[in-house]
């Protein structure tokens, strides 16, 4: 005796169960990774406030604010965002630094733009190095449930289509 079955609708759903899955690395999530790394970008800049005095801190120039840059990568199927500078300062602004003699050379404009010298700002970070004010950080944290809102949003996009 020989039984024979169909199952109505396997052949759509797997056809839609493929089709999310490709979608998992397409517009939809790029979209979503792409407005994220906006959202820590600008919070970054925002959290980098000017300057106050020597014990608030601030930006100076504003040269690592500007320096915030969003990057989305892609390596099969991992998609990655990236908010990041090129510049050392930015490093030093996010985890702070320990007590080290910095050069002086590196602190003159700087001292005088704010009416101190730089032999004693340099005797200051000796003494206690400096800060992390970690504004890409506090950036993402204080995004977090932004970003998770987004990328639910692309995924019901994607398993709505």
């Amino acid at each position: 005796m020989a039984v024979d079955f169909e199952v109505k609708g396997l052949i759509e759903a797997q056809r839609k169960c493929e089709q999310v899955v490709r979608d998992l690395v397409g517009t939809p999530i790029l979209d979503a990774m792409r407005d994220s790394t906006l959202i820590v970008q600008a919070g970054a800049k925002k959290n980098l406030v000017a300057y106050e005095s020597p014990e608030v801190g601030g930006v100076d120039s504003g040269r690592t604010r500007a320096s915030y840059t969003p990057e989305i990568r892609l390596s099969g199927d991992v998609v990655a965002g990236v908010v990041g500078s090129n510049l050392k300062t930015a490093l030093w602004q996010e985890t702070g630094t320990r007590p080290h003699w910095p050069p002086i050379d590196a602190l003159v404009i700087w001292a005088r733009r704010h009416g101190t010298t730089a032999y004693l700002v340099a005797r200051g970070i000796a003494r206690h190095g400096t800060r992390a004010r970690r504004p890409l950080g506090r950036a993402f944290e204080d995004a977090r449930d932004k970003i998770v809102a987004r990328f639910e949003r692309a995924m019901k996009e994607i398993i709505d289509q």
